[in-house]
């Protein structure tokens, strides 16, 4: 791999130009079940090699899924003329960084045979519908096994190595009692076939699901508020462009100006951390090679930095903080890794409060901008530390900046999201207004 990509570097160079490459490669299976059968039975495999090439301070983009001579000769082409009629880009540049960067995941095999993966993946179905008859399908399960490799080249001498293995599981258990319905979706994923918790991704998606079946309504009001990991990630995902430069650059981040003020609680502080040793893969390098460091995004309430690449940095007259993202076929942007939120000044939870499990329509429902948001949800009431009953059919709505501006933590431990990507210690969000009954 190494050497063809060494080959367009060359001939990039020729014409007098820089660049740098992408390859990627994948191998995948996914199955899937229904009316205990296989529905979907799927093997498939990629490659691609993407190119960011730039001459005279103007960019061009292009890529082959075709590895030989003539295919690679053609992508160069095309990568010249997209720049040759591009505008000019005075902050965008191959990053002058040297040496090999490895970021290796070295897998433990499992001996699983496919026959006994199918038989796992048949239980996805089978499970839940032995455990309650109320169950009158599973309309969304699966499993997928992905084999990826990643390798990163510059003209100026940078190399990079990225291997992954992942397994993951699906399910979404349908309830049906006197046409009254509830359905609720859990996942898992690992980096062995071994780890996945099967049992776990059923069971919580029936327990879930059998919960919501019985959901009422609450009274209008405002209310203490607790979100579980995956919604608040889900939650702090829609707003994520607050830690954006390239979004800054853009003129499209509320906190452009905010740098150095107190966005929220004087006790809340955001980390991103791409070597977090919990997070499920960590990452050592950023797709311009750059080697990553944990960022400080907010200290003690204050907005201490964005997400920066090579571009940003220079536009804004700072250092990239390892936060380049793009794909073979894309252009550069910026993105996270893992969030880790910590709090101090831990207080007692109230005597009652809500805890959120389910977030609906977070993209209709949401105002990047203003941080407004009215998203339907569901979830629990919480009284002297008993769960008394669950709610459904109201509205949660507020503003997720004054959000962050009035929460509190309860407890000290970090518990991550399913996705294993976003920790936080227990927090909890007061006098948030519920619309319901």
């Amino acid at each position: 791999m190494k050497n063809i990509m060494e080959r367009v570097i060359s001939e990039v160079t020729d014409n007098k130009a820089e660049a740098d490459l992408i390859l990627t490669t994948s191998k995948s299976l996914k199955m899937s079940v229904q009316n205990y059968l296989l529905s979907e039975y799927k093997v498939s495999s990629s490659q691609i090699l993407g190119i960011r090439l730039i001459k005279d301070n103007k960019v061009g983009i292009s890529y082959t899924e075709a590895l030989d001579e003539d295919s690679l000769k053609t992508m160069i082409q095309q990568a010249l003329g997209n720049a040759e009629t591009s505008d000019e880009n005075q902050y965008e540049q191959i990053q002058n960084l040297h040496g090999e960067v490895h970021d290796i995941l070295i897998p433990v095999a499992d001996e699983i045979s496919t026959d006994e993966k199918i038989k796992n993946v048949l239980e996805l179905e089978a499970h839940p519908k032995r455990l309650d008859k109320r169950v009158q399908a599973v309309p969304y399960n699966g499993y997928t096994e992905q084999d990826m490799e990643s390798h990163y080249l510059s003209s100026k001498g940078r190399y990079g190595v990225y291997t992954d293995q992942s397994f993951s599981i699906w399910s979404s258990v349908l309830l049906n009692e006197n046409n009254k319905k509830a359905t609720y979706f859990d996942y898992h994923q690992a980096h062995r076939f071994g780890e996945l918790n099967w049992k776990k991704v059923v069971e919580n998606s029936l327990f879930h699901a059998q919960q919501i079946l019985k959901e009422q309504t609450i009274p209008t009001g405002k209310y203490p508020v607790v979100l579980t990991t995956d919604c608040l990630s889900n939650l702090l995902g829609v707003f994520a462009g607050i830690f954006s430069a390239k979004s800054a650059k853009d003129k499209v981040n509320p906190w452009t100006e905010k740098l150095g003020s107190i966005v929220a609680s004087p006790d809340l502080t955001i980390e991103d951390h791409p070597l977090f040793a919990k997070t499920f893969r960590i990452s050592k390098f950023d797709d311009e090679g750059v080697e990553r460091a944990p960022l400080k995004l907010v200290h003690n309430g204050e907005l201490k930095s964005f997400y920066h690449n090579s571009v940003t940095a220079n536009y804004f007259k700072t250092k990239t903080t390892g936060h380049g993202s793009r794909g073979a076929t894309s252009t550069l942007g910026v993105s996270g890794t893992t969030l880790v939120l910590n709090s101090k000044n831990i207080k007692p939870l109230p005597n009652k409060y809500l805890e959120i499990i389910q977030l609906d329509g977070l993209h209709a429902g949401t105002n990047t901008i203003t941080g407004d948001f009215s998203l339907p949800v569901k979830g629990f009431v919480w009284e002297n530390g008993e769960r008394t009953m669950t709610f459904g059919n109201i509205t949660l709505g507020g503003n997720f900046y004054e959000m962050l501006k009035n929460v509190e933590a309860y407890g000290s431990e970090l518990v991550g999201s399913t996705s294993q990507s976003f920790f936080s210690v227990p927090l909890i969000f007061n006098d948030l207004s519920i619309a319901g009954s």
